[in-house]
């Protein structure tokens, strides 16, 4: 499923979060070392990307997260995930009666 700006959309969570202007923030860019985050900034880059996406992100996902591009890949599987598993609940549909 296609994710209108998702890396737009991104480095404004991350620009609101960390303080730092979009341009700073490449997809290689490490989370840590690059960018200055720290854990509570990862607690809250998870619940605002959660908000903004419609995901859940579990705190391992979140641990595994050390690039802007992590994040992408991980909101795109979500994403994914969350429109396979509504599909799959969804009712047959019905024939002519």
């Amino acid at each position: 499923m296609e994710i209108p700006d998702l890396e737009t959309r991104v480095k404004k969570i991350l620009t609101n979060r960390l303080g730092i202007s979009p341009e700073e923030i490449r997809l290689d860019a490490r989370l840590i070392d690059d960018l200055g985050m720290d854990s509570l900034d990862a607690v809250e880059l998870a619940i605002a990307t959660e908000r903004e996406f419609g995901v859940a992100i579990s705190d391992d996902q979140v641990a595994k997260l050390e690039t802007t591009a992590d994040i992408t890949a991980l909101v795109r599987r979500l994403v994914d995930e969350h429109a396979g598993s509504a599909r799959v609940q969804e009712p047959p549909p019905r024939g002519g009666d």
